[in-house]
């Protein structure tokens, strides 16, 4: 199994902007999807990538600092360091069962498309890593292989299930037809909202509450824009980092840029995703007719859609407040709070 593991990393340490091209072009020849489309799509979404990364480290470069200023200026002191989403996935990777993780659960999606209880395809294996991480926890606890992988195949048949359940309106809210988003650490917060959403929408007042930028756009004209939004935010940033004025327009443009930029590069990646998202449901629903397959993806592509980046971005200082404040708290999230 080392081999695989060892490719696996290989594969995962070329980025997504080469891993993912990679990834759907072998896809794509098992599917027998059209060599033309096959190529255009993998390029397109290597590009989109690639716009989408620039983007996102830019923005880390130029606002990450104004934010460990913000936990420097407000002292807060844990004694557990978040070591960021890249360590960890590293480190899931590493776990000796990875290998055979990924084969389970590949498996088990096959199993569940053939028996018609689940309509997600999970392509995205770089994303089989949160399943891993499950099986990885599980074997550490209790050094059996068994449970582990049962632990493992678990979380991708709960995974599989909520991304069903979810799709109808992830694919009319954030535009993306034929698209679902299986990936544990994103949809497994799924039944939480859902109750949230009820909760809000009985409670008066919050009930006519409509957040969104477009709406605010709406009513408020350019102000409402990502545009504006986003250098309001980012200037806020920059004063609770207690910033130079200097600092503070960079932190406030970058912010701004950002919330621009990102959706147009993830419109790059979706026009060669969705070619070949439909290539590959048109195959399967000839092979099981009936069934409304959808493509199981990272819910990062979630980002295009403004409401998602100005959530995050407003977080930032809502996230070290809480970690502050919160009694028995002991973690400081410093590393992945910029992403």
């Amino acid at each position: 199994m080392n081999w695989v593991i060892n490719a696996l990393n290989w594969i995962s340490g070329l980025g997504p902007m080469v891993m993912m091209p990679i990834v759907i072009f072998v896809l794509g020849l098992i599917f027998r999807v059209k060599l033309g489309t096959l190529v255009k799509s993998s390029l397109t979404i290597g590009v989109g990538f690639a716009g989408v990364n620039i983007v996102i480290n830019w923005f880390l470069q130029q606002v990450g600092p104004s934010v460990q200023a913000m936990v420097k200026h407000w002292g807060i002191q844990t004694s557990i360091m978040d070591v960021g989403w890249p360590a960890r996935a590293a480190a899931t990777w590493a776990f000796p069962l990875a290998a055979v993780v990924v084969f389970v659960v590949l498996a088990l999606n096959i199993l569940m498309i053939i028996t018609k209880t689940t309509n997600t395809v999970m392509v995205d294996f770089w994303s089989y890593n949160h399943y891993i991480f499950t099986g990885a926890l599980v074997w550490y606890i209790t050094k059996s292989a068994i449970t582990s992988l049962a632990a493992a195949a678990i979380d991708a048949a709960i995974s599989f299930k909520l991304a069903d359940w979810t799709a109808p309106l992830a694919q009319k809210y954030f535009g993306l037809e034929g698209i679902s988003f299986p990936t544990a650490n994103s949809v497994g917060w799924a039944p939480i909202a859902w109750l949230l959403n009820k909760l809000w929408s009985i409670i008066p007042g919050i009930k006519k509450i409509d957040g969104r930028p477009e709406k605010i756009q709406k009513k408020f004209g350019f102000v409402g824009e990502p545009l504006f939004m986003g250098f309001v935010i980012g200037v806020l940033i920059g004063v609770l980092a207690e910033e130079d004025f200097g600092k503070i327009l960079i932190v406030g443009m970058s912010t701004s840029a950002t919330m621009v930029l990102t959706p147009k590069m993830m419109q790059i990646l979706m026009q060669g995703l969705i070619p070949f998202a439909n290539s590959i449901k048109e195959l399967l629903n000839k092979k099981f007719p009936g069934n409304k397959f959808t493509i199981g993806v990272d819910a990062a592509l979630t980002v295009a859609n403004s409401s998602a980046i100005a959530c995050g971005i407003i977080m930032v200082p809502i996230t070290l407040l809480l970690a502050a404040i919160l009694p028995g708290n002991h973690l400081l999230p410093i590393s992945d709070i910029a992403y």
